[in-house]
């Protein structure tokens, strides 16, 4: 007959080494002037767009990073801004240092191997990420070891990159790339899959069918999707009040517009606001 045992047994220990060392992060949301600075960094810094595009250049080569795009500042490389920062950019960035092994210790075993600009597997799992982090910095629970390990996650996800097509590849149908444009162009307005339809002359049936297949999401979903990026920039100036964003963005009920914010963020627009107006966020 068995027996449950009834002694305590002691905590769990682990002991490993982590292969970076992470600095701080934030959130860059661009008020439509200046551009990047002329500079040189002691460490690494991994840059994730989720809105606008990012030009930046090297001395040999340059950049131009999407949405859902990453890119990689490498230390003792001079970088620069190419252009001036579009209106609608958005971006979160993070400094890191890469640890050498100690002396006579085991080399690390963990290998991440990805170019330094590429296209994100999972774009919400790294917002996510990234979210994690600022929260925990702003909050001031951001001790070391958990630094660490989110700047690892972090780069974990950007070794999950996804090689596919954008909006202007040209393996993308016409008419989906076409309605991406007018989408982004016209999303504060009165829009919908059968206006745009219209517009293209062609089937809303088979338009949603060919945007879904090309970009992951129906014509609607993209629709709310550019209107709540735009809403959460705009939360983050205090002047204006959420039945004023609900507008400006295309909502008209802003009943409506509170819960597909809340659907798609998790949190109200005021507590959004509230959260990631103390985070550190820089403009220009």
């Amino acid at each position: 007959m068995s027996t449950i045992p009834t002694k305590q047994t002691r905590d769990m220990s682990f002991s490993f080494s982590c292969p970076i060392e992470s600095e701080n992060a934030g959130l860059f949301v661009s008020r439509g002037v200046g551009r990047h600075p002329d500079r040189v960094i002691s460490s690494f810094e991994v840059i994730f767009v989720v809105r606008g595009v990012l030009r930046l250049a090297e001395e040999d080569r340059e950049f131009a990073v999407g949405h859902g795009e990453y890119l990689v500042l490498v230390p003792g490389v001079r970088h620069w801004g190419s252009g001036d920062f579009p209106e609608e950019l958005e971006f979160y960035w993070l400094h890191f240092r890469k640890l050498g092994a100690a002396r006579g210790s085991r080399p690390e075993r963990l290998s991440l191997d990805f170019p330094r600009h590429g296209r994100v597997g999972d774009p919400s799992r790294l917002l996510e990420l990234f979210r994690w982090f600022l929260d925990a910095q702003e909050k001031q629970r951001l001790e070391p070891k958990r630094a660490n390990m989110l700047c690892l996650m972090i780069l974990l996800e950007i070794d999950r990159r996804e090689s596919r097509a954008s909006e202007d590849d040209e393996r993308v149908p016409l008419v989906a790339r076409e309605a991406k444009r007018l989408i982004s162009r016209s999303f504060q307005g009165e829009i919908a899959t059968s206006l745009v339809a219209r517009e293209l002359s062609c089937n809303p049936d088979y338009l949603g069918r060919v945007y879904k297949r090309c970009f992951g999401l129906s014509v609607m979903e993209d629709i709310h999707a550019h209107r709540i990026r735009l809403a959460k920039r705009l939360l983050l100036d205090e002047n204006n009040n959420v039945n004023e964003v609900s507008l400006e963005c295309g909502y008209g009920n802003v009943v409506y517009f509170r819960r597909l914010f809340k659907r798609s963020e998790g949190m109200s627009p005021n507590a959004f606001r509230k959260l990631y107006s103390h985070m550190h966020i820089n403009s220009a």
